[in-house]
């Protein structure tokens, strides 16, 4: 029988199941939402359910996508700062749960190996993947490798300074790229300036309407990803950059500021043919990572 990953995308207030092939297609999903500071056993009961309902027991191998640090080497799901969860055996606990041997990564790397594998950068050894969701987070491929450092956390491009005045961090430094152009951070500077409090979504639909005020901060953010881009372009020779995550689904809104500030602060003779390219994978991606993570596994 043809291989099958039961995939396990932890988000920060959604769960999505999957049933994939190596080939990274997605056969079937089910998905839960919870609140914010949702516990390990509110999680871990949802992941047997999505494991119950998809039938994952006709899988040969588990990937689990976690979001914040993750010790992938160990399995340990370090910290997670939307939940407070920290130091779980994550891969231990599904193997136990779930009978398959399992492996699990940091859910941005995990976007980044499915862009490798099954994306935009098939065949690229050099990459910037960024996700803009709730917060903003790097993965890096540099000679055809995903990656880590020296602490495992390389990547963090969400907290590279781009307004040295700007708006406070929950890292606690100030006018960090995450402070200035997450989603969180779109709807709160818009409900600063309106009153209005909307969802990055609602605010991108404006904008996408010709709201002045919703235009401008989708080009105020753009411009601030453009610029932290371009400082990751510097130091390391990147000729891709890669949007991805929720916010980067508006993509248009973003583009032209985010190009303009790239190309405007990078150094050019050195990195002529750098480019902003928009991820296809979706909402997907950190899913479709775990059939990478498997891959990369040499399962």
């Amino acid at each position: 029988m043809h291989q099958q990953i039961f995939g396990v995308d932890i988000g920060g207030s959604k769960l999505i199941c999957g049933i994939l092939t190596p080939e990274g297609e997605i056969l079937q999903t089910w998905r839960a939402d919870y609140a914010p500071g949702y516990s390990a056993d509110t999680l871990f009961d949802l992941i047997r359910r999505g494991f119950e309902k998809l039938n994952g027991n006709t899988c040969t191998v588990c990937g689990v996508a976690v979001p914040g640090l993750c010790d992938a080497g160990r399995g340990i799901w370090q910290y997670s700062p939307f939940s407070g969860i920290s130091n779980i055996p994550v891969t231990e606990i599904l193997h136990k749960m779930t009978g398959l041997p399992t492996y699990a990564d940091n859910d941005v790397n995990l976007s980044a190996m499915a862009e490798r594998y099954y994306g935009v950068c098939q065949g690229k050894d050099d990459f910037l993947w960024v996700t803009i969701s709730n917060g903003i987070g790097g993965g890096l491929f540099l000679n055809g490798s995903l990656y880590r450092g020296a602490n495992l956390t390389a990547g963090e491009i969400g907290h590279i300074i781009v307004e040295p005045n700007g708006r406070i961090c929950g890292c606690g430094n100030h006018g960090c790229l995450e402070a200035m152009a997450s989603g969180a951070s779109i709807s709160a500077i818009f409900r600063e300036r309106t009153g209005q409090a909307l969802s990055t979504k609602e605010i991108s639909l404006l904008a996408q309407g010709e709201n002045l005020e919703a235009m401008r901060v989708f080009e105020e953010a753009g411009s601030y990803i453009g610029t932290a881009a371009a400082h990751a372009v510097n130091l390391l020779g990147l000729d891709t950059v890669v949007l991805g995550g929720g916010v980067a689904e508006s993509f248009s809104l973003l583009e032209p500021s985010a190009t303009t500030a790239l190309r405007k602060n990078t150094f050019t003779k050195a990195n002529p043919t750098v480019k902003l390219l928009h991820s296809g994978l979706g909402k997907y991606a950190a899913l479709t990572g775990c059939a990478a993570l498997i891959l990369n596994n040499k399962f």
